[in-house]
């Protein structure tokens, strides 16, 4: 009787392993699926009198922006703040409806946290680089200095949280968290100063 207990118990302890490495491989696989598949999807501007990211053309030759001029009158002007916040949206939404409640933990959310931090960065990334193609020289450097002084002020940021938090999993939210804040609005900020340009 006593061997057949520990056989059950046996049984039941491994199948509870098994399933928790299957739960942990869907939900990385998951993961893996939709990051693919949102990279794979063309950025669709849902605005029809906008022009989408892709039709953004570099800085032509002034002599080029004179005869082009009289062209692009009627034409709708190129917002690149509501193209990138339109392409983020769906994004958000779709991140944003994973909670600390509808999660297995509290790393799996933060996961969420960090995929969504850092499509926020790769929009950063992109608007600052436009920028500085479209700068002048005493402009870059201007931007670049602008750029370091606001890292370092992140850092102290996430240094404060940090230091302040009661657990990891909470510093970890509220990082990630003042982290999307705090890069989404840097890139509007951004965003902003190159829809001033064109």
């Amino acid at each position: 009787m006593r061997n057949i207990l520990i056989a059950v118990l046996i049984v039941l302890i491994t199948g509870t392993i098994f399933s928790i490495g299957f739960y942990i491989f869907s939900t990385q696989s998951k993961m893996a699926r939709l990051e693919k598949e949102r990279e794979q999807k063309p950025n669709i501007v849902q605005d029809p009198n906008m022009i989408s990211i892709k039709s953004v053309k570099p800085e032509v030759a002034n002599s080029q922006k004179k005869d082009s001029y009289n062209n692009t009158q009627s034409r709708p002007k190129t917002m690149y703040e509501k193209a990138m916040i339109n392409r983020m949206a769906s994004v958000e939404n779709e991140l944003n409806s994973y909670t600390p409640d509808n999660t297995s933990s509290c790393d799996e959310y933060v996961g969420y946290r960090v995929s969504l931090h850092n499509k926020w960065d790769n929009e950063l990334n992109q608007i600052y680089k436009m920028l500085m193609a479209s700068y002048p020289d005493s402009q870059k450097k201007s931007l670049k200095n602008e750029e370091i002084a606001w890292i370092k002020e992140r850092e102290r940021t996430i240094d404060g949280i940090r230091s302040e938090a009661s657990d990891d999993c909470s510093a970890n939210i509220e990082i990630e968290n003042r982290e999307i804040d705090t890069i989404k609005a840097r890139a509007i900020e951004l965003a902003e100063k190159y829809d001033r340009l064109n």
